[in-house]
């Protein structure tokens, strides 16, 4: 057996088994279900898309062996098919010709890529709210009935009236932020990935610097779409769209960062200074809507364009 197929799967098992690790009860069970892509874009990233493939699918027969066949249909929709697109996506690459008259290789932008797994997320909301559609009470009754039974389980002693009123304040966001974290992790362990690969020799792809991010025009309009439908929708409508423009405005929160380090890199203690504002960023909610803002602005007013200059000169990684 060719030595790159016994690597795919290699890293197909171990995707599969870390992603459930919640149903083995393996000690930091929330970790290895966040890297569970990591193995599947290290074997993308490096051997190409035939590698990730056989990963993808050896992951989805080892979560459906071991979890059961819903544990393999979501493992696939979670964790294999968005992995898979990311690695095509990422290793896409273009011949163009230079001013000077030279040619240059032009990779697929990082900033795109990372448009599409908003969008896919998205798609997963929307699927989510035609499929609940049927049931009573639509996709928020689902979600409370949910979050009822978690919180039944991990809260066994909380009275019913404090059970009810923790659903009520997490349920009309939480399908948003489960997707956030979703695409929060696929970017970061994408990021992981290439960082490891690079450092070893082994990535196809140049590592792409977060100041260099840009997005796809129509990113702005999808946000503003969804925001608009949380505004003058009713019920259910005001629902999604409420959720939908949280998870599509993802990409602005990393357009944001990308302003942030290229201001950051024009003042002389800049360790300190981005140190400190991720301290705030954790903290503080209110920070990410900044950011989110500051994203938009960029977007449409190019902030950057008008930072460009040398900054101070200093030692050390931006």
């Amino acid at each position: 057996m060719p030595r790159e197929m016994l690597i795919a799967m290699a890293g197909g098992a171990i995707s599969g088994f870390a992603s459930m690790a919640f149903l083995w009860g393996i000690p930091g069970a929330i970790l290895a279900v966040y890297l569970a892509p990591l193995p599947l874009l290290l074997v993308g990233l490096d051997h190409g898309i035939r590698a990730v493939s056989i990963a993808a699918l050896g992951g989805i027969v080892f979560a459906g062996v071991f979890g059961g066949p819903m544990a393999g249909v979501l493992y696939a929709a979670v964790h294999a098919l968005p992995m898979w697109i990311i690695v095509w996506l990422a290793l896409i690459k273009q011949t163009v010709i230079t001013p000077s008259g030279g040619t240059a290789e032009k990779w697929y932008p990082a900033g795109y890529i990372l448009c599409i797994l908003s969008v896919l997320a998205a798609g997963m909301m929307v699927v989510a709210f035609v499929s609940a559609m049927p049931e009573q009470g639509g996709l928020i009754g689902m979600v409370k009935a949910y979050l009822e039974q978690v919180f039944s389980f991990m809260m066994p002693t909380l009275e019913d009236a404090a059970r009810a009123e923790l659903v009520d304040g997490i349920a009309p966001l939480f399908p948003g932020y489960l997707a956030i974290s979703w695409v929060v992790m696929a970017a970061i362990n994408a990021s992981i990935a290439m960082a490891v690969l690079t450092r070893v020799g082994r990535t196809m792809r140049p590592k792409t610097k977060l100041t260099d991010l840009a997005l796809q025009d129509w990113m702005s309009w999808a946000l503003i779409g969804a925001a608009a439908m949380a505004l003058l929708g009713q019920g259910e409508l005001e629902y999604i769209g409420r959720n939908l423009a949280l998870i599509l405005a993802v990409p602005f929160f990393f357009l944001g960062l990308a302003v942030v380090h290229t201001v950051v890199r024009r003042v002389s203690f800049p360790g300190t200074l981005i140190t400190a504002f991720y301290v705030m960023l954790i903290l503080s909610g209110w920070i990410a809507m900044i950011v989110i803002g500051t994203g938009l602005i960029e977007q449409w007013a190019g902030i950057r364009r008008h930072l460009k200059g040398p900054g101070p000169v200093r030692n050390g990684n931006d």
